[in-house]
């Protein structure tokens, strides 16, 4: 598993100690198909009930919401889909910094870099913080967010993250206080000619975490 990528900070027993059990699952179930492409559910199940026991176990709707967000299924088998594939989503991440950058040039704003986190600055203060993600594991992030920054998320995490927030209350209250911006978005905004800093508070506030439109299995 590519840990750079994904985002895993590994604490006593190999798991973060900040991490949520749904933060963990996700990283689980992407470690395994990368590791084992074409399983079916059964395998990736098995898989992670030797990881998480008791009261740790995660329930199907979880596996299948995770699964649904970074697997394509043919027949009755899963694979991991060729855009989240660890160097073809690095290769995006990239992109999406520097989109960032190109439209924080259009609106006048210096742009840094520091890890997962692009600022836009004037006058060398930070006007707008953006923390890029390849996953849905936002808990890291939010401990790290002050009230500039916006998350940014691949569209495919949308549904996988409205389906940890709808069962994490205070998941849900934490993202409250943030702007979330899908890259799908970021991209559409290089193709506006007339773009304004009043465009963009717009079109992002315009970018919600929608609810889940897939049918999964909800226990």
């Amino acid at each position: 598993m590519d840990t750079g990528l994904w985002d895993v900070i590994k604490g006593q027993g190999g798991i973060a100690p900040t991490e949520s059990l749904s933060d963990n699952v996700e990283k689980g179930i992407v470690t395994y198909l990368q590791k084992n492409p074409n399983v079916i559910f059964l395998e990736v199940e098995e898989d992670l009930y030797k990881q998480f026991t008791g009261l740790m176990t995660p329930s199907k709707g979880l596996i299948y919401a995770v699964l649904n967000s970074y697997a394509e299924k043919d027949g009755a088998r899963w694979k991991l889909r060729d855009e989240d594939i660890a160097s073809v989503r690095r290769d995006e991440v990239k992109n999406i910094f520097n989109a960032l950058e190109e439209i924080g040039k259009r609106l006048n704003y210096d742009s840094s870099l520091d890890d997962k986190v692009l600022t836009w600055s004037e006058k060398k203060k930070p006007a707008k913080k953006f923390y890029v993600l390849a996953s849905a594991l936002v808990n890291k992030a939010l401990e790290q967010a002050d009230e500039q920054t916006v998350l940014v998320i691949p569209g495919g995490r949308a549904e996988l993250l409205a389906y940890k927030q709808d069962r994490d209350p205070s998941l849900k209250e934490r993202l409250k206080k943030h702007r979330l911006v899908k890259y799908r978005l970021l991209r559409s905004l290089l193709e506006v000619t007339m773009l304004t800093r009043e465009t963009f508070k717009e079109q992002i506030a315009s970018d919600p975490v929608e609810k889940s439109t897939r049918q999964m299995m909800m226990f």
